[in-house]
């Protein structure tokens, strides 16, 4: 099962919201779009939704279900926590005791708890919304599952824990995961690869692969590989950021040792042949972060 998008522009009268995007997202995959606001990130999840149609190129999908998960938890008011789990599973026509007993089941794995379940909207906390829509999107079980920076709004420690449970249920089924972000430590922390977007047109700069497995990945290397990443000058250039200055080539005493040691982490980041955009997308690869 994959996802394949090729030469896909869009427009909003005569404005190119994306132009010529070629993407392509395998079983199993997580993918993270990074970008600042403006470079097409959501208008893009929202076509591969079908939520838009493209002006040209193709979209593709061999996944059997989608489910969404979108900035804002836009839940049900009239609903209950349990009910709005349900949602989906009452569209699919899931008998009414069975639909429930999923719903609580999921709803409790993602923190949930008993007493949770019959409040409305507004009697849920933030992060209690974000359990209820994360568990919504999840419950149908599907292929490929779509993230609009879902955890933007959430504190620090509450997103820890919601990425922790992310990461344990995509990984009971294998699915795939489209997530926008313009948090580069998010991306580096989730994904498999990182496609970098540029805004005015939107389109696809730079793709980069993520090597080390998620469950591996600490804190630390986390912090390290975003710092590397935001040395790119093609990361840079995305967000708007000035170019970095040239190390000096005869630093001063004591500053040697750290020279030495960026230069070689920016040779780890490069590949050592050009990548560009038509190099390292829709393929898979791309340079290694």
């Amino acid at each position: 099962m994959q996802l394949e998008i090729r030469h896909l522009t869009h427009r909003y009268a005569l404005e190119d919201v994306l132009r010529d995007v070629n993407l392509d997202l395998y079983a199993g995959e997580t993918l993270a779009l990074v970008g600042p606001s403006g470079c097409g990130k959501s208008t893009l999840l929202h076509i591969i939704a079908g939520l838009l149609t493209p002006t040209q190129g193709q979209v593709q999908s061999s996944f059997r279900g989608l489910g969404c998960i979108f900035q804002q938890p836009r839940l049900m008011p009239w609903k209950d926590a349990l009910g709005n789990i349900a949602l989906g599973l009452k569209a699919l026509g899931v008998p009414g005791h069975r639909r429930r007993t999923q719903a609580a089941q999921l709803a409790l794995r993602l923190g949930l708890a008993e007493g949770d379940l019959g409040k409305y909207p507004h009697a849920l906390s933030g992060g209690m919304q974000s359990r209820v829509a994360l568990a919504r999107a999840l419950v149908t079980q599907p292929d490929l599952l779509l993230m609009d920076e879902p955890f933007s709004a959430l504190d620090v420690g509450l997103k820890h824990e919601l990425y922790g449970l992310l990461r344990e249920q995509v990984a009971l089924r294998g699915t795939a995961v489209l997530m926008i972000t313009h948090d580069l430590m998010e991306a580096v922390r989730l994904a498999d690869r990182i496609v970098v977007m540029a805004p005015q047109p939107g389109r696809v700069l730079r793709s980069f692969m993520v090597p080390l497995a998620q469950e591996q990945r600490s804190e630390a290397w986390i912090y390290e590989r975003t710092a590397r990443l935001v040395q790119m000058p093609d990361v840079r250039e995305s967000f708007g950021l000035p170019p970095l200055a040239p190390v000096s080539s005869a630093p001063a005493d004591g500053a040697y040792e750290e020279a030495q040691t960026t230069d070689m982490d920016m040779e780890t980041v490069a590949s050592a042949t050009p990548c560009c955009a038509q190099d390292a997308t829709p393929h898979r690869g791309g340079c290694a972060v």
